[in-house]
Order: C-alpha cells, then sequence, then structure tokens
C-alpha cells in the first residue's frame, strides 16, 4: 500500500457509500446485503470466479446460517457420512445427523457475485492497487489507475489479506499451509475423508465434488514441507485409485482464528470492517471458513451505523463467534493430539458407547454445537442398536519403504471394502 495515490491515475469517480476490496463469499454477501439496503457499494476483485485451494464443505451450520445457500443444490454433492481415520490407520465410518455439502469453490464465488450485483452492487474485476485514508472516507486507486472514493472501507482480501495490515496492524491471525489436488477418482460419493496425521495437529481430508474430488492437507506452520504434503496426496491417491497419475498441486494459507496477536477490537471501527479470512475469521480447528466469511458479512451489515459506522461490529462478531472460536481452539490443542485421536477411533471401533462419542463430536463440529453437550450426549445418551466393532481397516504394515509418503499418510490406510459403518438409530436425528 502506498500512502498516496500515483500522479497518473485519474481524478476520482462520484463518491460512493462503501468500497469492498475483495469479492469472495464475505465481500459478496456484504456486498448484496448493504446494495439491497439502498447503499451505493463497489466490489473490487481482480480474478473472481475462481477455485480457490480449499475443501468447499459447506457445514450443516452454513446452510443453516445462509439458507440461502440451498440454491446452490444442483451443483453440490451430499455428505450423509465421514470415514475417520487415526494416524495409525484404524478407522470407522460415522453417519452425520445432519449432511454437509461440497461444492466448487469456483461456482461458489460466481453464485455470490451474481448476487452482490443483482442486488445493486457495481463489480470492476480490478485490484486495490492504491489505498488512501481521508478524512472523511478514503480513495482507491484501482489497477487501472482509476480512483474511487468512498465513506466507508470493507476487507474482504483473503488470508494474506494486504488491507488487515493497514486496518488492523496489531491483528495478526496464524497463517496455515495447505495443499489440495482436484483428481477425478477417490473416495465414494456421499462419504468424506477425515484423516488426523502422525505427528501434527494437521489433517487430510478428501471431499468429493460433482465432476470431482478435492484432496488436500492443511499443518499447522512450520510442521511439514510442500513437498512432503504433495507426496502425501499422491500417496493417499496410490492408496485409493492405485494410479499414480500426475496430480496438479494448489497452495494457499488458512488466516485462522488461532490468533499470535489481536483481538475482536481489531476487526471494524469508524470507517472499516475486516470480514471472513481478512479478519483471521476462520476455525482453527478445521480451517472451515466459508460460514464464518458469510457470518461475518451478515453480522457487519447488521452492525453497520451511519454515525458510528462499524463500531459496533467487534462486540457483534466476539458474540457470534467468541464461544465457537474458544472451542474449536480447544479441539485442535486437545483433540486432534495424535494419541488422543486414536483412542477416539480405537473405542468407536470397539463398543457403541465409543461410536456415539464420536459420532456426537463430529455432529457438534459439523453444527457448531456446544462440545460439553457433545460430551454429555457421548456419555449418557442412548446407545446405537448396532455394534459398530468392525473397522474399516486393521493398521497396515505399509508398502515398500520406497513407496511410504513422507510420515504422513499410511498407503493402504484408507480402503473401504467391507466397511461397517458405526449407526445410531436412536440418537438425535441419526
Amino acid at each position: 500500500m502506498k500512502d498516496q495515490p500515483s500522479s497518473s491515475a485519474t481524478s476520482p469517480t462520484p463518491r460512493r457509500d462503501f468500497i469492498i476490496v475483495g469479492a469472495g463469499p464475505a465481500g459478496a454477501r456484504a456486498a448484496e446485503l448493504l446494495a439491497g439496503k439502498g447503499r451505493s457499494v463497489l466490489l473490487l476483485d481482480p480474478k473472481v470466479p475462481w477455485e480457490k485451494p480449499c475443501g468447499g464443505g459447506l457445514t450443516a451450520a452454513a446452510l443453516d446460517n445462509t439458507p440461502e445457500l440451498r440454491e446452490l443444490s444442483s451443483d453440490t454433492q451430499t455428505i450423509r457420512e465421514l470415514l475417520v481415520v487415526a494416524a495409525s490407520g484404524a478407522s470407522v465410518v460415522i453417519p452425520l445427523a445432519n449432511p454437509f455439502e461440497t461444492v466448487s469453490r469456483e461456482r461458489l464465488s460466481a453464485w455470490g457475485l451474481d448476487r452482490a450485483i443483482t442486488a445493486g452492487a457495481r463489480f470492476l474485476r480490478r485490484s486495490a492497487k492504491v489505498v488512501v485514508r481521508r478524512a472523511d472516507g478514503w480513495e482507491i486507486a484501482d489497477g487501472d489507475g482509476e480512483i474511487h472514493a468512498c465513506r466507508w472501507l470493507i476487507a474482504a482480501d483473503g488470508a494474506t489479506s494486504r488491507l488487515r495490515k493497514l486496518l488492523a496492524p496489531d491483528l495478526r491471525p496464524e497463517l496455515a499451509p495447505l495443499r489440495v489436488a482436484y483428481p477425478s477418482r477417490g473416495m465414494t460419493r456421499g462419504r468424506a475423508v477425515f484423516q488426523f496425521l502422525p505427528r501434527a495437529e494437521g489433517y487430510l481430508w478428501d471431499f468429493p465434488r460433482p465432476g470431482h474430488h478435492s484432496v488436500g492437507i492443511g499443518v499447522p506452520p512450520g510442521t511439514f514441507s510442500k513437498t512432503a504434503l504433495d507426496g502425501a496426496i499422491e500417496q493417499y491417491q496410490l492408496g485409493e485409485t492405485g494410479s499414480r497419475a500426475a496430480a496438479s498441486f494448489c497452495g494457499a494459507v488458512i488466516a485462522s482464528s488461532k490468533w499470535a496477536a489481536g483481538t475482536f477490537d481489531d476487526l471494524g471501527g469508524r470507517d472499516f470492517a475486516l470480514l471472513g479470512d481478512a479478519g483471521g475469521l476462520a476455525d482453527p480447528a478445521t480451517g472451515e471458513g466459508i460460514d464464518y466469511a458469510l457470518r461475518s458479512a451478515s453480522l457487519a451489515a447488521a452492525a453497520f451505523d451511519p454515525e458510528l459506522g462499524f463500531r459496533g461490529y467487534p462486540d457483534a462478531v466476539k458474540a457470534a463467534f467468541g464461544a465457537e472460536i474458544r472451542r474449536s481452539r480447544f479441539l485442535r490443542d486437545r483433540l486432534y493430539h495424535p494419541a488422543l485421536a486414536e483412542r477416539l477411533v480405537q473405542r468407536a471401533r470397539q463398543s457403541p458407547r465409543g461410536a456415539l462419542m464420536l459420532m456426537s463430536l463430529v455432529d457438534a463440529v459439523n453444527e457448531h454445537r456446544p462440545l460439553r453437550r457433545a460430551v454429555l450426549r457421548g456419555l449418557l445418551g442412548r446407545i446405537p442398536t448396532d455394534h459398530p466393532a468392525r473397522a474399516v481397516c486393521e493398521c497396515p504394515e505399509g508398502a515398500p519403504e520406497g513407496d511410504r509418503s513422507p510420515g504422513l499418510v499410511h498407503p493402504r490406510a484408507l480402503r473401504t471394502a467391507g466397511a461397517t459403518r458405526a449407526t445410531a438409530n436412536s440418537h438425535g436425528g441419526g
């Protein structure tokens, strides 16, 4: 960011109420809601719609919190069960009380942008090159040199947000790396994979989508190299399909709510708001950010006041997300430990009570429900009528040393032939 627009920039266009930088789920949703209230909105983004590297999961919570997402039903894959795999390869299939959906991020992006434009927002496929704060608002020079003026600025420019450094320099979300591939084959339709890693808090996922899969790994910063992560995905694909077909890998980072520094107060003020990944609003346990992005946009639009700007937005985010973020931090710090994950999976394989506990925890994450309630349900709830003891597979001996992934994924750990799911005919809607 520069302090002043370049001399080659043109004169300002007519002043708008809002300029939103970033037209992903958060930015597009904010533009839609504010334009729908009669406000003048300019949306800037140089590359939407695009396929952001991620799982593309629309959790049960996201579908409840933003019912309009159901409009995408013809372009989504419904996930009704989850294959949970411990680091050893021990695994069990868990049915979901409430299914979630998976979608291409390019399709989700196009859908959000269409809604924003229909609501009256103006969209320019340009970057925000220079941003200057004035006494009465903001001036932004875009990538074509055109200057735009506004009263309020909304940053929704992603995990590596440039605007965050300007608007909230004390806010430092954890930037967790991930690698993603999009093979055409993988896990059976209707079932997703969540595998814990042997020596880290991260996980591997396989999310079926219409026409392809999203297979990826997310890990804490500094734990594994890009080469190791790509090798692990290739090894997983070899185990699932028997093929070493070359995959095209994409990389990104998640700006999770496990902040290294900063507080909710950094997310908004008199003349600005930070939404979604730009504000470090992503689940620190799962990395899920679509629900947080859409909800942060809705909270910002609802909290906006012409006199106070976005001063009420940080408190609204804290009230809505504070407890969820604390639970997710606990999940990551405690339940993601390989030894504890191993015990949870093994107990689910061995007893109906253990199966109910794991089901309850999975449902709590999918639905953003309190962990205490999930644990009580697991301890005291009516147990499943069918025994889930048979595992999807035993801990494998592994392939020859040269065929193994770099310490992450056993090559035959996720085969599903003969799997017996952990059923719960009598538990809370399962």
